[in-house]
């Protein structure tokens, strides 16, 4: 399903809120002032549902909005984002790997230089979306789906959407393919259980973006508060089709 308006909405990719320094943390202290940034400019920061209801409601969300949102599940969302975020009345979209909540990140994939870090458990995801936050999914384990066979990745997706719903008593409809990747068997069993998917593909959400490749904005490229403060610009933009294109090259050079 393709977006039909002439607008360009970022949505901003966390994962965690800590001082380790790998490509995937937030400094608590930036986030902060990136959160402040956003307010004191008039933003309205969203859950992804919200964003995606509206541009398919046909109808025209305010330009400076902005959707948040946070891969993994990290405890330290609830202990250094969510204050941040309810002092500005902000809401965001966190993505669940199910089996691994009130555990840690042990999957394999994560940066050397992150640490062994806590997932929020149940008890604080039911606090949580009780004070506005909204969540997705990010599969049961955080496998390469590219790498699985249907009816595999079929549980993954499909295990994991249960297991949110069930715990929450509502719908689970958003989704961010692990690691980014998804091929057209991945993204056809997404299509079947989400109003929307979020790639790794960097840009702001525009007319003709697709709603289960949806394009977001790594925060490690935001890490500069003189590049977060270019983030309406086009000059912004063209930096991001720019970071695109040396991603896109990169890939091909690997694979080739």
């Amino acid at each position: 399903m393709l977006v039909k308006q002439k607008i360009r909405l970022p949505i901003i990719t966390y994962h965690s809120i800590d001082e380790s320094g790998s490509v995937i943390s937030t400094r608590p202290e930036v986030f902060r002032r990136q959160m402040e940034f956003l307010s004191d400019k008039g933003y309205r920061a969203v859950s992804l549902g919200q964003m995606v209801a509206e541009l398919t409601e046909n109808s025209s969300p305010p330009l400076k909005t902005v959707a948040l949102t946070f891969d993994d599940g990290f405890q330290n969302f609830f202990s250094e984002a969510f204050p941040v975020l309810e002092k500005h009345g902000f809401r965001a979209t966190v993505f669940l790997v199910t089996d691994h909540c009130g555990g840690h990140n042990d999957w394999a994939g994560n940066p050397p230089e992150l640490p062994r870090s806590r997932l929020l458990d149940w008890p604080e995801i039911r606090q949580l979306n009780a004070g506005g936050i909204e969540f997705g999914v990010h599969t049961r384990t955080h496998p390469d789906l590219t790498k699985m066979s249907e009816p595999e990745i079929e549980s993954e997706i499909a295990g994991a959407k249960t297991a949110i719903e069930d715990a929450l008593g509502e719908k689970a409809d958003t989704f961010a393919y692990p690691f980014g990747r998804f091929n057209p068997v991945v993204k056809r069993i997404a299509e079947k259980h989400f109003k929307a998917a979020c790639s790794t593909n960097l840009g702001k959400v525009r007319r003709g973006s697709d709603l289960h490749s949806l394009e977001r904005i790594d925060s490690y490229y935001l890490s500069s508060q003189r590049v977060f403060g270019k983030l309406p610009t086009r000059t912004f933009d063209r930096y991001m089709q720019i970071r695109q294109a040396m991603r896109s090259f990169k890939s091909f050079i690997y694979q080739n």
